[in-house]
């Protein structure tokens, strides 16, 4: 598998009601862009995530991610 980038843009609302925009990066393990999007979309969606946007998803250049 490869690793791919893929960043969300999240609005919130602050509490004098303007909406503020916060972009996040995700590190997908995944077998192409579309898998990569599909999976960080689901993600959010079952931790009841629902005002984002998937704004960009590309192919990382990390070989490997060691997690020991």
């Amino acid at each position: 598998m490869s690793y791919f980038s893929v960043k969300v843009q999240f609005r919130t609302e602050d509490d004098k009601g303007k909406i503020k925009k916060e972009n996040v990066s995700y590190l997908v393990d995944a077998q192409s862009v579309t898998e990569a999007e599909a999976r960080t979309v689901q993600f959010l969606t079952e931790r009841d995530e629902q005002a984002f946007e998937v704004k960009a998803a590309s192919q990382s250049q990390f070989a490997q991610v060691i997690t020991a």
